[in-house]
């Protein structure tokens, strides 16, 4: 796997991981989910950085970013990538989400229309209430501590849920990869989070109405991107966002899970530099 150059960045007092790459064109964001870092985008990064700049962060609380003991719900992290952005000198650009990182872009979107140019959504949560059941489960106090411990038991159940084939990434390359993003004080700052947006039942109405109330104002042009057999998020949430956000496209990948980008890398990519054009 060739990785990009780590660079780090104070933001408010976090310590943040960021990779940039490409020189020319304009500037595009790559928000992770929850549990991911800028590792999971080595297959994409370098493709859209020949036409534009790219820049991936580990938000607060994943990869190699600093992981404070506070618990942030998705307005911080939201802030926190807007602080990021001023950081690094981007006054506006398209901004893709994947899983979790797809709730950071909608609320960008919403919250500071003027910042982002372009939206595209793979997979994203916060669009309905369906949550897998150990993700429910998780949401217990107390039983969730007990779940939530680092192993590759626990890394190769995320993958066989993520992936449509995952013989495919059930590698060493691979799951060292995925292992080695889940550590526990990672596991402890996702648990917080989830459980400002879910509990047993799914996700929480009044976290939802925030975000699925308003998807008609949403001002940006907005490409969905999806995979028809998501374990993950199911794809009728994909169907029903792009009736409503005005100006969207909506593209499913056949024979594909949560990682679109990931099982399907040469025909993702030109899928975002098309509609970036």
């Amino acid at each position: 796997m060739e990785m990009p150059i780590d660079n780090y960045i104070n933001i408010e007092g976090i310590n943040t991981r960021y990779w940039k790459v490409g020189e020319h064109g304009t500037p595009l964001i790559l928000i992770h989910g929850a549990g991911a870092s800028i590792d999971y985008w080595y297959k994409n990064i370098f493709i859209l950085g020949q036409n534009h700049v790219v820049y991936a962060l580990d938000w607060v609380g994943s990869g190699k970013t600093d992981k404070p003991e506070k618990t942030y719900n998705y307005d911080d992290l939201a802030n926190f990538v807007i602080q990021f952005m001023d950081t690094i000198g981007v006054s506006n650009a398209t901004v893709l989400g994947a899983s979790a990182g797809g709730v950071i872009a909608l609320k960008l979107a919403l919250a500071f229309p003027k910042k982002v140019n372009k939206l595209v959504l793979i997979g994203s949560a916060g669009l309905g209430k369906a949550v897998g059941l150990g993700m429910r489960i998780s949401s217990i106090p107390g039983i969730g501590e007990a779940l939530n411990k680092p192993s590759l038991a626990t890394t190769k159940f995320l993958i066989r849920q993520c992936a449509h084939y995952p013989e495919n990434f059930l590698n060493d390359e691979f799951v060292n990869l995925v292992y080695q993003n889940l550590p526990l004080e990672v596991l402890k700052f996702q648990l917080r989070l989830f459980r400002t947006t879910a509990n047993f039942w799914g996700m929480k109405p009044e976290f939802l109405k925030n975000i699925c109330d308003f998807l008609t104002q949403i001002q940006a042009p907005t490409l969905i991107i999806w995979g028809k057999q998501d374990q993950v998020i199911p794809v009728s949430y994909a169907e029903s966002t792009a009736s409503k956000i005005p100006d969207s496209k909506l593209h499913l990948f056949n024979n594909c899970g949560h990682w679109p980008y990931l099982e399907y890398p040469d025909d993702f990519n030109h899928l975002v530099l098309e509609f970036l054009k």
